[in-house]
């Protein structure tokens, strides 16, 4: 059965380092063996090998900067031609952590600090010594995944190989059929 929603065993916590120390950076490293396909935007991604999930923490000033990158394979199919793919995930996620302040209108000047810049803004009320990224790397595993693949070298032109009366996206086969089908019935 395919996958709709994060898994309720995955636990990944990441170590902080202390408030005061800017300059030390931790990290941590995770290896998923998803068994069974990710389910998303009506599609199934199956994954060949197994997904490494690396997080990177650094405090800041403003709280903390997490970075997690997701890296391996999934398969899937052209979105042209409907060819078998095997399309290789590399991406990386930042998220800044920033701890609110008592003045409401500081907590907007905080996250407008960040507005221009590749990050989600997280505002929060304390860091401890590590943070829960679970969701996060769900997110980040759902938003890696390519929903529209094609063919790296291009696809193979079927359409010129075919008489005019057999070019038809392979797709739609089945509501062509349908559409005999009614009109064999007499409808129009």
């Amino acid at each position: 059965m395919a996958l709709t929603e994060r898994p309720k065993d995955w636990h990944f916590v990441v170590p902080l380092p202390e408030a005061k120390d800017s300059q030390h950076r931790f990290s941590q490293v995770w290896t998923l063996d998803l068994k069974e396909p990710l389910s998303c935007g009506a599609q199934e991604f199956p994954f060949p090998s197994p997904v490494e999930v690396s997080v990177k923490t650094q405090r800041t000033p403003e709280g903390a900067d997490v970075l997690i990158g997701i890296t391996g394979e999934v398969a899937t199919e052209c979105r042209r031609c409907c060819a078998p793919l095997t399309v290789a995930i590399q991406q990386e996620f930042m998220y800044s952590y920033i701890l609110q302040s008592e003045d409401v209108g500081k907590v907007q000047e905080e996250e407008e600090l960040f507005d221009d810049s590749n990050r989600v803004v997280l505002p929060v009320p304390w860091l401890g010594s590590g943070i829960d990224v679970t969701d996060l790397v769900w997110e980040c595993l759902v938003v890696a995944l390519p929903l529209y693949a094609t063919c790296p070298e291009g696809c193979i032109e079927i359409d010129s190989l075919l008489p005019a009366e057999d070019r038809m996206d392979p797709r739609f086969l089945i509501l062509a059929d349908l559409m005999d089908e009614e009109k064999q019935k007499g409808g129009k």
